[in-house]
C-alpha cells in the first residue's frame, strides 16, 4: 500500500500508518503460538528460535532491499516482495488448525 501511491506523500503516510498498526496488533497474538505448541523448557527455546530467526531476517532484509533497489531502480519492488511474505505468513498461521492452539 505504500509503494502504490507514487509520489502522493499523504496516501503513502496513510498506507505505512495501517501497516504499523496491522503488524503491531498481530504481535501479541503471534508470540503466544510457541507457548500453544510446546511446554516449559521447549516454549522457551521456540520462542527463542524465534527471536532469533526474526534478527536474522531483520540483518539480511536491508541487503534484499538494497539489491533490489540496485536492479529495479526503486524500492516499490522490495516493498511489494516484503508485502508478499507477509501475506504468505499469514496464510500459513491461518493453515494452523484449532485444535492444536486452543488447548
Amino acid at each position: 500500500m505504500t509503494a502504490f501511491p507514487g509520489s502522493n506523500t499523504t496516501l503513502a503516510m496513510i498506507g505505512l500508518v495501517l501497516a504499523a498498526a496491522g503488524a503491531s496488533s498481530a504481535q501479541s497474538a503471534f508470540w503466544t503460538l510457541p507457548a500453544a505448541f510446546l511446554g516449559g523448557a521447549a516454549a522457551a527455546a521456540g520462542i527463542a528460535l524465534v527471536n532469533a530467526l526474526g534478527n536474522i531476517a531483520g540483518f539480511a532484509s536491508t541487503f534484499i532491499v538494497g539489491w533490489m533497489s540496485d536492479l529495479t531502480h526503486s524500492t516499490s519492488a522490495s516493498l511489494y516482495l516484503f508485502a508478499g511474505l507477509a501475506v504468505v505468513g499469514g496464510l500459513l498461521i491461518l493453515r494452523i488448525p484449532a485444535r492444536l492452539v486452543n488447548k
